[in-house]
């Protein structure tokens, strides 16, 4: 019985030192501060990540992250490489020249926004300006397209007026050798709850754009493509082609522009 109690006593100080183990698989590997936007490098060696984490100096924000596959080693170079302000809207162009992955950074500049992000595959030797090529305002709503000619993408970023906002951001390709701007198409009241539907006229898409009107409200987009453009489609010979534009009406009741 002594002998037992002994082997028990032995293994008390081995299990203690196992319970202070700790893995350091999950590192910070870089850093870039763009004035009021924060960008931290956190690598997940484990499972072969590369993470972009994202957030505001500014009281009651929200981070946000994105995370892709690691494929030079955990190497990255992060950098700003585009960039449009105007009002109260933020727009960063932010790239990882080794992984080549942009991302589209949005925010506005209030107390308490949070940011949001579009990351995708970004050709390397490519154009890495972003402009803004149309704006509408429609009530106490703001909506901007960003085109990024790199990545082939046209977004759209809608922001409210108000204190502690987000906005939203929505990307689709870009469609070439097509003009058109952005407009308001049809809106909606029911109590509290605004509906907004923006046509992108150049893209072929119909986007719904939805708040509250209460302080600190953020929107919310969702898009899809125009059905005009399915349907010419189907058309042998039609003007599927074209670069005019027709909003999209059911059978028989087509406007014209």
């Amino acid at each position: 019985m002594k002998r037992l109690l002994g082997l028990l006593f032995m293994a008390l100080p081995l299990s203690s030192l196992a319970a202070d183990y700790q893995s350091t698989l999950l590192v910070q590997t870089g850093k870039l501060r763009e004035s009021d936007l924060i960008v931290r490098t956190i690598t997940d060696l484990e499972d072969n990540k590369i993470c972009l984490a994202f957030y505001v100096r500014t009281t009651g924000t929200s981070p946000v992250m994105s995370c892709y596959a690691a494929t030079s080693g955990f190497r990255s170079n992060i950098s700003q490489v585009g960039h449009f302000k105007e009002g109260q809207l933020v727009v960063r162009k932010i790239k990882d020249s080794i992984n080549n992955v942009s991302c589209l950074v949005a925010y506005v500049s209030t107390p308490g926004t949070s940011p949001v992000i579009n990351c995708y595959e970004s050709g390397p030797g490519a154009k890495e300006e972003i402009e803004s090529s149309g704006h509408v305002r429609e009530g106490d709503m703001d909506v901007y397209r960003i085109v990024d000619q790199d990545g082939t993408k046209s977004c759209l970023i809608a922001y409210v007026s108000t204190g502690g906002t987000a906005p939203s951001l929505a990307c689709y390709p870009s469609r070439s050798g097509v003009k058109g701007g952005i407009m308001q198409d049809s809106y909606l009241r029911e109590g509290d709850l605004i509906v907004r539907k923006i046509i992108d006229q150049a893209n072929m898409q119909n986007c719904l754009i939805t708040y509250v009107s209460t302080q600190g409200t953020s929107p919310y987009i969702f898009c899809s493509g125009n059905k005009y453009l399915e349907e010419s489609k189907k058309k042998a010979g039609s003007t599927a082609t074209s670069t005019e534009w027709r909003p999209y009406s059911p059978a028989g009741t087509e406007r014209t522009k």
